[in-house]
């Protein structure tokens, strides 16, 4: 029986790494002079997104006037078609001004996401769930993260800094993803800015794509409006 068992595990174990070797990671290091992977949400004057020197950079510019809202910023992923049950997403963060940034992962159609910033310090930021759909986000308190890094597995997730796990939790109304991007907010301040790097996108049906070994230089600015709006 022991022998089974233990046959039984070496063949569970050979199954996993497979289903590991088999996927692929699409590498958006920005290193290209373009967005063209990428739809802007929320168009406004008073925000930017540019590609320079092989970084993705985001400036608020507020107009002048009160600050009394919480304005937010959001570009989704569209260098392929989405629908996946299991997926890994991660960012590197390199800067934050008076702001936060991070990684939304969920669905379109129901606007059923999930937002994991470089830290919770702010108000939580909740589930946008039909009503009667209770929140499972655990309440788990971190500091600006230089890693974000989200593993989604069939309605489970995890969220990592450097390997090193900071919250997991399940959520069963998502047995899918088919919508993922960056995402940032700030508050009262005129002038927020942030700087990341390296959105990377694996699972077993994602297409290969760029490398993280590969950095170009000179990279000419790609601002807000020149954004794919599709």
């Amino acid at each position: 029986m022991k022998a089974l068992f233990t046959l039984f595990l070496i063949i569970t174990l050979l199954c996993v790494s497979g289903q590991m070797l088999t996927a692929e990671t699409w590498v958006e290091n920005f290193n290209e002079d373009n967005l063209d992977n990428w739809k802007g949400h929320g168009e406004r004057n008073w925000h930017t997104w540019q590609v320079h020197d092989g970084k993705l950079n985001f400036q608020y510019n507020k107009p002048l006037g009160p600050l009394i809202f919480l304005y937010r910023a959001i570009i989704s992923f569209t260098g392929f078609p989405l629908q996946e049950k299991q997926l890994r997403v991660k960012l590197t963060i390199l800067e934050t001004l008076n702001t936060r940034v991070g990684i939304f992962i969920g669905q379109f159609e129901n606007q059923r996401t999930y937002k994991f910033y470089h830290n919770n310090r702010w108000l939580n930021d909740f589930l946008q769930v039909p009503d009667g759909i209770p929140n499972r986000k655990p309440d788990v308190v971190y500091d600006d993260l230089k890693e974000i890094e989200i593993v989604f597995d069939n309605g489970h997730f995890e969220l990592l800094s450097e390997q090193k796990l900071i919250l997991e939790f399940r959520e069963p109304n998502l047995p899918h993803i088919d919508y993922i991007g960056i995402i940032s907010y700030t508050d009262q301040k005129r002038f927020a800015n942030i700087l990341v790097d390296n959105f990377t996108i694996s699972g077993p049906n994602v297409p290969a794509h760029g490398s993280l070994n590969v950095r170009s230089k000179g990279k000419a600015a790609v601002l807000w409006g020149e954004l794919k709006q599709h």
